[in-house]
């Protein structure tokens, strides 16, 4: 394919900083998604949701100062630091767009295929786009991961975190709410907030708090623990600081690094919306979960002696996190899937954020085993934008 043009897939944080990156530097491209999907859906889901990461670490990239979280909330009257609603962020992201992407595409994408040196893509709509490169952009959409044991429940009875259109609907219910992270714990306040009745479910012995960052803090404290976008420990902010010193690491220490940093905790402003408010259940294991009649019977083993017994309830809420696997992103042919090299079930990618499949990049929680937890997060956009715009524009060049 003689002719560049880039397709990007998804309208969240990192498909809108590509595309802001990519049209500073006159590369031609498309942008293809709803603008900031799902953070409106989590929103819409239910009030009083925030981000767990800080303002100034979740700022959508443009080429030029002015664009970021903070520079959006202040003259607003909003929150800078922390709390920050989730709200709006959704809305932030529709700000941005308006400012530095001048057309978005709020078109799904049905299937991805390779043509010659480059891709077809197919649109919702029935369109056939051809691209010399194509960016998968797609957040956390399709990796949400849901234990083992509810995965023949339908959907009716259990429902992903991510999933739930609105805790209000479960005002009046019974609720089992599994995992012990800041989904779940969000997940049980919101239902209780709602009049609903959850339970915890949490196979640790304990839930993990996360302490209130000073906003004035000592030298000492700067020094011992320097605040960064993902909280305040040394190693978090040698993360940030050097985003793309991860991917030099063996791919081994890579994977051991990812699974162990970050364990699910709750953010210090959730708490007192938890602890006093919802039952909680600790050592507490779900080895089947099956249909009763029109409501769900759990067979829990709990304790060091793992006792057993059943729970039932009205419905399942899992927030139970995200797991990237290149083989759920249903709008990749099967040949094009299959011949991504991976880490795991994750893509494999070089240093331009490139997979074994030339052309074809991804960016956000997709590149994280490649590049690092900060990846997880919006905290990774800046870093991911200039680095493919820049290694797109050699390629503009070099075939000029």
């Amino acid at each position: 394919m003689s002719k560049q043009l880039v397709a990007i897939i998804g309208g969240g944080p990192y498909g809108l900083s590509l595309a802001s990156h990519l049209a500073a530097r006159n590369v031609p491209h498309r942008i293809f998604g709803q603008p900031m999907a799902f953070w409106s859906q989590i929103a819409r889901a239910g009030s009083r949701r925030y981000l767990k990461s800080y303002c100034f670490g979740t700022n959508i990239s443009a080429p030029d100062p002015g664009s970021t979280f903070a520079d959006y909330n202040e003259p607003r009257g909003l929150e800078t630091f922390e709390p920050c609603s989730i709200a709006n962020f959704a809305a932030y992201g529709l700000w941005f767009q308006e400012r530095h992407v001048e057309r978005i595409e709020p078109v799904d994408v049905a299937n991805v295929s390779r043509r010659g040196e480059g891709y077809l893509l197919t649109l919702g709509n029935g369109e056939e786009v051809e691209a010399s490169d194509v960016i998968v952009a797609t957040g956390l959409a399709n990796f949400a991961r849901m234990p083992h044991a509810l995965r023949a429940l339908p959907g009716a009875a259990a429902t992903h975190t991510a999933k739930v259109d609105s805790f209000a609907a479960f005002q009046g219910l019974e609720v089992a709410v599994v995992g012990s992270g800041q989904s779940a714990l969000e997940a049980a306040a919101l239902l209780h907030e709602a009049g609903a009745s959850p339970r915890l479910l949490i196979r640790k012995p304990s839930t993990l708090w996360m302490t209130r960052g000073s906003r004035t803090p000592t030298l000492w404290q700067r020094i011992r623990w320097p605040v960064s976008a993902l909280g305040g420990s040394p190693k978090a902010w040698a993360l940030t600081q050097m985003p793309g010193a991860f991917h030099r690491l063996p791919a081994c220490g890579r994977a051991l690094f990812l699974k162990n940093f970050l364990p699910p905790e709750g953010a210090w402003w959730l708490r007192e919306r938890v602890e006093a408010q919802v039952p909680v259940e600790h050592d507490t294991m779900i080895v089947e979960a099956r249909e009763s009649g029109n409501r769900v019977s759990l067979h829990l083993r709990q304790g060091d002696d793992g006792r057993e017994r059943e729970l039932l309830v009205d419905h399942v809420v899992a927030g139970t996190g995200y797991e990237v696997n290149v083989g759920r992103l249903p709008f990749l042919a099967p040949e094009l899937r299959n011949a991504i090299a991976r880490h795991g079930a994750a893509p494999r990618l070089d240093a331009s954020f490139q997979s074994s499949a030339p052309g074809l990049r991804f960016a956000g929680p997709a590149s994280s085993i490649s590049f690092g937890p900060v990846f997880r997060f919006v905290a990774g956009a800046d870093y991911t934008a200039r680095t493919i715009a820049a290694a797109l524009t050699r390629t503009a060049m070099a075939h000029a």
